[in-house]
């Protein structure tokens, strides 16, 4: 079965490996935020730790946090691209940019007001991040199977 009408199937339909780019580049670039908050480790853990300054063990376990969330974007993000181990990939993406939304929220409400407002950027950009994964993992199959067909 074709995962198009006009083209015959086969390994050789270009329907077949349509539905792998959005999950390529969708998986590079939660790759790509990994590696540029690695980066800048000591920076981003400063910032996540700062905001929470008032909750000393907050910010403790925020700077902590800072270390492991791009190791799970990084994970999840080639293991989505390569469509490896779903569920793994799911959870590594899902944890990051939630903890992402979830501690910047948590800055905003219970930490320094002045430098809680500076994660509003980090909240609008994991629910951007979040409502794509959403839509890629929706639209990158074709029909109730998500594999690339063989030869018949």
């Amino acid at each position: 079965m074709s995962c198009c009408s006009s083209c015959p199937g086969g390994k050789y339909c270009p329907c077949a490996y349509a539905p792998w780019f959005p999950r390529v580049a969708f998986g590079l670039i939660m790759v790509a935020f990994g590696v540029n908050h690695y980066k800048d480790v000591g920076g981003f853990s400063d910032m996540s730790s700062g905001a929470l300054a008032s909750v000393p063990a907050l910010a403790m376990v925020a700077g902590i946090l800072a270390y492991i969330v791009p190791a799970l974007m990084i994970i999840g993000g080639a293991l989505f691209a390569v469509k490896q181990l779903g569920c793994i990939s799911k959870t590594c993406i899902l944890a990051s940019l939630s903890g992402i939304i979830g501690w910047a929220s948590l800055a905003v409400l219970v930490g320094d007001g002045a430098a809680g407002g500076s994660f509003m950027p980090a909240i609008q950009n994991a629910s951007v991040l979040l409502i794509l994964y959403w839509v890629v993992k929706k639209m990158s199959c074709c029909g109730s199977s998500c594999s690339v067909p063989t030869t018949k």
